[in-house]
């Protein structure tokens, strides 16, 4: 049994390595974890803070729940040794997960759905695998309610003619987010018979398949992985490593005060 650490109101899984988790998602077609359709999380500084956003609380709510919440950014792991006296062996993120998951789930030949952020990475996917199926999004509002039901309907068309047992999603906060429930919320609904892992990977994808750059192993193990994408994206992400990381500051203090 994987131990425990609750941060910032989640109940992140501790492991002693990422192939550990992956052992857990395959066993038993996914009995370990519990019946019917759950979620992988993977929350990193600038998720937590998104979460913690007003706004989102109906989306922390939910996801709050999830069996495997993997922490994916050393913030998270420094703040568990302040708070659980090392409680998380390290980092687990998604980003490392999703080749070992990936390679077992082509080794057993076992049905997945994708959710992709481009064709060019479907088209990818479709030459790696035989067994999976993709789904690209258009361009939407995430309050588009209108067309997140359309896409909804078709992804779970789609589980449920292929039998899939694996749902990836691969888009931006909180788009895969609100997919993710609105696809366990049609799954219920249709009485689907098979236990489904939902997993909200982010870019994991284009790492896979070298679209982009991992940062070297120092940046990753000492926290620096965020400088190491800020100095190749700044104007991208000049906002997430400087105004978001001034506020992931502040809820970690709140976190540091809670007794």
């Amino acid at each position: 049994m994987l131990s425990k650490a609750t941060l910032f109101g989640f109940n992140f899984t501790s492991a002693s390595s990422i192939e550990e988790i992956a052992d857990l998602l395959m066993e038993n077609n996914l009995e370990a974890i519990g019946p019917n359709y759950n979620t992988l999380i993977t929350p990193n500084a600038y998720t937590l803070v998104q979460y913690n956003e007003p706004a989102n609380k109906w989306l922390k709510d939910f996801y709050s729940h999830s069996p495997i919440i993997l922490p994916d950014g050393m913030p998270v792991v420094w703040m568990s040794k302040l708070k659980n006296k090392g409680k998380l062996e390290q980092r687990l993120p998604g980003s490392d997960l999703f080749a070992p998951m990936w390679n077992r789930i082509k080794a057993g030949r076992i049905p997945a759905t994708m959710v992709l952020p481009s064709e060019i990475i479907a088209e990818k996917f479709n030459t790696d695998y035989s067994q999976v199926q993709n789904f690209v999004p258009d361009f939407f509002n995430p309050a588009d309610e209108k067309y997140i039901a359309w896409f909804v309907m078709e992804v779970v068309d789609g589980i449920i003619k292929h039998h899939s047992r694996f749902v990836f999603l691969g888009l931006t906060f909180p788009k895969q987010e609100i997919l993710g429930i609105r696809i366990i919320e049609q799954l219920k609904a249709r009485k689907y018979p098979h236990n489904v892992l939902i997993l909200l990977l982010g870019a994991s994808f284009e790492f896979y398949f070298g679209m982009k750059d991992r940062a070297p192993e120092f940046y990753q193990k000492n926290g620096l992985e965020w400088l190491y994408r800020f100095a190749r994206e700044p104007r991208r992400l000049w906002k997430r490593y400087t105004v978001d990381n001034m506020r992931f500051m502040l809820l970690a203090f709140r976190e540091l005060l809670k007794i």
